[in-house]
């Protein structure tokens, strides 16, 4: 054994042999080891990691694990071009009918209609009162003379029988007359009453339809009030502001639309229409005519109640 190693056996047993405490030799190395025969030491420091190994191979997969919680929506992306139109699908079923729209505003005044056909001949009216005696004419020329006649009997009978029917036609005349009076008298009772030339126009304030006014007006003898000229429908305008209520006139189109007339089917040749009127009030049919406060004509439909006037 060398001089260094026994110095170092030396050293080392004065420094840490203690009782309990065995030295021993290593008979392959011929060195000698510190054996402790008492209780065990402490654990000594963890020594430094050692180098990376080679990597491994690749395990199997392990199983999934649970799911994660559900991000939030991403933002909406681009609008894609648009892709080929499909093809026609099957109608679907009528669905229920909507409610009814609010009314929407009238619409323009249409153009006047054509003249329709003319109408069936309606039935003979009440004859109107007898005329004036017209003037004597001028006399003819003298026929030829007459082949002569046999002698007749005496002429005082002839006479006498003229003489029975004048007095008779007195008597007609005398109760015409009264008759007369009596009618004028008859007519200072209604408080509308005018005269315009040999036209009498006379209302008592009943109201009614066209067709009632002209009813009326017939049984009475007379006919509607139908100005020919200005002085008649002053008249009647008089009676028609006594009543403060629109009045019915004579004139119509209802057997020629488009063509005003008057009672007897004769065209008018004396208007006073208001502004713009006749105009068939949106799109309703107003056949008939009415006389306002200021004297001037407005069409109106044959169905209003309106005065009736009458004329003699």
């Amino acid at each position: 054994m060398s001089i260094v190693k026994v110095l170092g056996l030396l050293l080392l047993h004065v420094a840490l042999v203690t009782p309990g405490t065995q030295i021993c030799q290593d008979p392959d190395e011929n060195a000698y080891s510190i054996i402790t025969c008492g209780a065990p030491g402490k654990n000594g420091l963890p020594g430094m990691n050692g180098a990376n190994g080679a990597k491994g191979e690749r395990g199997e997969p392990g199983l999934p694990g649970p799911s994660g919680k559900t991000g939030q929506t991403g933002p909406r992306g681009v609008q894609g071009p648009a892709g080929p139109k499909g093809e026609k699908g099957d109608r679907g079923a009528s669905g229920s009918p909507g409610l009814q729209g609010v009314a929407g505003p009238p619409g323009a005044k249409g153009l006047r209609g054509a003249n329709g056909a003319p109408g069936a001949s309606g039935t003979q009216g009440v004859a109107g009162p007898t005329g004036p005696k017209g003037e004597r004419g001028s006399s003819g020329p003298s026929g030829p003379p007459g082949p002569k006649g046999e002698r007749g009997d005496s002429a005082i009978p002839a006479i006498k029988n003229l003489k029975l029917q004048m007095a008779g036609m007195d008597g007609q005349i005398r109760d015409l007359q009264s008759n007369i009076e009596k009618l004028g008298k008859a007519f200072s009772f209604f408080k509308g009453r005018a005269v315009s030339g040999n036209k009498f126009y006379v209302s008592n304030g009943v109201e009614g339809t066209f067709s009632f006014a002209k009813a009326r007006c017939a049984e009475a003898g007379g006919i509607m009030a139908s100005p020919t000229k200005p002085e008649e429908n002053t008249a009647i305008q008089s009676i028609r502001n006594q009543y403060g209520s629109h009045a019915y006139l004579g004139i119509n189109e209802l057997d020629t639309k488009g063509i005003y007339r008057y009672p007897n089917g004769k065209r008018i040749s004396y208007t006073n229409w208001k502004a713009n009127e006749p105009n068939n009030h949106q799109g309703t049919p107003e056949y008939c005519v009415e006389m306002q406060e200021t004297g001037q004509w407005n069409d109106k439909p044959c169905n209003a109640n309106l005065l009736i006037i009458c004329e003699f």
